[in-house]
């Protein structure tokens, strides 16, 4: 059995030498070439990248904020807008004389701030009584202050 496998072992190596031998003398002629493709394979490749690159799905996680800008940037960007319209020179015409307002305004903003006064609401805290003032005087307060009101009925009178 022994001398069987020696044998065999023999007759496989002298066959692969025999094969490897004819192997190398064989010589292939250099052929001309050939445009028998009527398209750009270097083009089909790298479309095919380019379409297999935008299938494909990211998934970005969520980063921290960092504060890296020490500044405002709306307001550093609203200061330089409201620089350069400064720098805008506008030629506007000189419009003539419009007399649209018909009613003098000084008029109605002093009946404005009368109308106010008469509707402000005062609220006085009570203050104990203090029994200081003589009753001749409270007698003379009393009729002074009746010519006052009456004097004051008399100028509502005349404004309404």
């Amino acid at each position: 059995m022994k001398t069987q496998l020696q044998f065999t072992v023999l007759a496989t190596l002298i066959v692969a030498l025999s094969f490897s031998l004819n192997a190398s003398t064989i010589n292939f002629e250099p052929e001309p070439y050939i445009n028998d493709i009527p398209f750009s394979t270097e083009k089909i490749a790298a479309e095919y990248l380019y379409n297999q690159a935008v299938a494909e799905i990211f998934e970005l996680n969520e980063e921290a904020y960092i504060d890296d800008i020490p500044f405002n940037t709306e307001c550093i960007a609203a200061n330089c807008i409201y620089h350069k319209a400064l720098k805008v020179n506008f030629d506007l015409e000189e419009e003539s004389y419009i007399d649209d307002i018909p009613f003098d305004t000084q008029k109605i903003a002093m009946q404005s701030k009368y109308e106010k006064a008469l509707n402000e609401e005062f609220t006085f805290t009570e203050e104990p009584y203090v029994n200081d003032i003589p009753l001749e005087l409270m007698h003379m307060k009393t009729q002074s202050i009746g010519l006052i009101s009456n004097e004051l009925n008399t100028l509502f009178a005349r404004v309404k």
